[in-house]
């Protein structure tokens, strides 16, 4: 064999054998690939499936209030510092956002404090009362 042939063998030799630890290398960074890609995955579905329950529990809540709320009656009475009234709901709850609002919305009706009648108690002067009660 030539000396020129011999070094070209000698080349490819260690062509291959680069090449074949270019392909170990490879196939190694593709398995880690994959398991990262599978334990991703799995993160992913549990992740989702907790955003899926707490929408669910969401809705649930959603339709709870949206319940109460339909159910609430569009009159309110209110024992307001011992002077008794009633106004509509739509009226106490015109400020949307506003504690009053949210105070008469329906949601609350339960929690409430009430007198012996059944009357929304109100520790406040009925004369200032009136300005909230009137339609």
């Amino acid at each position: 064999m030539e000396p020129s042939s011999w070094k070209i063998e000698e080349l490819i030799t260690q062509f291959n054998s680069q090449m074949m630890g270019i392909k170990e290398t490879l196939n190694q960074i593709f398995g880690e690939l994959e398991k990262q890609k599978t334990e991703n995955e799995k993160r992913h579905h549990e992740q989702l499936e907790e955003i899926m329950k707490v929408q669910r529990k969401w809705e649930e809540e959603k339709a709870m209030i949206e319940t109460l709320v339909s159910s609430a009656s569009p009159i309110v009475n209110l024992n307001v510092g011992g002077e008794k009234m009633s106004t509509f709901r739509a009226t106490l709850t015109l400020d949307a956002g506003s504690l009053l609002a949210t105070c008469f919305s329906g949601s609350w009706d339960e929690k409430l404090p009430k007198d012996k009648d059944g009357y929304i108690f109100l520790d406040y002067d009925p004369e200032v009362s009136r300005n909230f009660t009137r339609s």
